[in-house]
């Protein structure tokens, strides 16, 4: 496979739009470019995207890479989009299976090292996953508490890439954890992925 599409979501001010991140892989020399409106931030999510790949024990496609962030039109900023990227291009690469990430949201710094790391605006983001008919969120371990506060959804919380990978391929079940609409569990829930 060349081509993968997976979700996040971007802000505009405090409102939050549904994006469609898309990459794909073609012949040429190696590069990563990144189309549709990105900020500076975002632009820089190429060298945090290829690190923490090739730090969590995944290849490094050498081939040119476009990444597209759909709308176009909508102006897209920070480095919630870095955990989506990075799923994408592993997924246009052949190295990740698309049907478990099927209508699910995908939010997420991610450092160097592979670490997924808690972003701003988790609430009016995840806000917009639920108006938009969506089910299922993938946020930072650090945002999972005010992920849950939006009713109807069902909240996947990691703390790195290569457990979001080993979760999507099916070689750990519990890579990461589901946290329920429920204040009171919510820390339970924050407590078991690191078990």
């Amino acid at each position: 496979m060349s081509y993968a599409r997976v979700l996040c979501v971007g802000l505009v001010g405090v409102a939050g739009h549904v994006v469609e991140v898309e990459a794909d892989l073609s012949a040429g020399l190696p590069a990563v470019l990144l189309t549709g409106l990105p900020d500076t931030a975002l632009h820089e999510a190429r060298d945090r995207v290829r690190a923490a790949v090739v730090n969590s024990g995944e290849p490094w496609p050498n081939r040119r890479m476009t990444v597209n962030l759909l709308p176009a039109a909508l102006p897209k900023h920070g480095s919630a989009f870095d955990l989506a990227i990075a799923t994408a291009m592993l997924a246009s690469a052949g190295g990740l299976p698309l049907a478990p990430l099927e209508g699910v949201v995908l939010l997420g710094e991610l450092g160097l090292d592979g670490a997924v790391r808690p972003v701003r605006g988790v609430l009016p983001m995840v806000a917009a996953a639920a108006r938009a008919g969506l089910t299922t969120v993938i946020v930072p371990l650090g945002n999972a508490r005010e992920a849950t506060v939006v009713p109807g959804l069902t909240v996947r919380a990691v703390d790195s890439l290569g457990r979001l990978i080993a979760f999507v391929r099916g070689t750990a079940h519990d890579a990461s954890t589901a946290c329920p609409n429920r204040s009171s569990t919510t820390q339970r829930c924050r407590d078991s992925a690191h078990d």
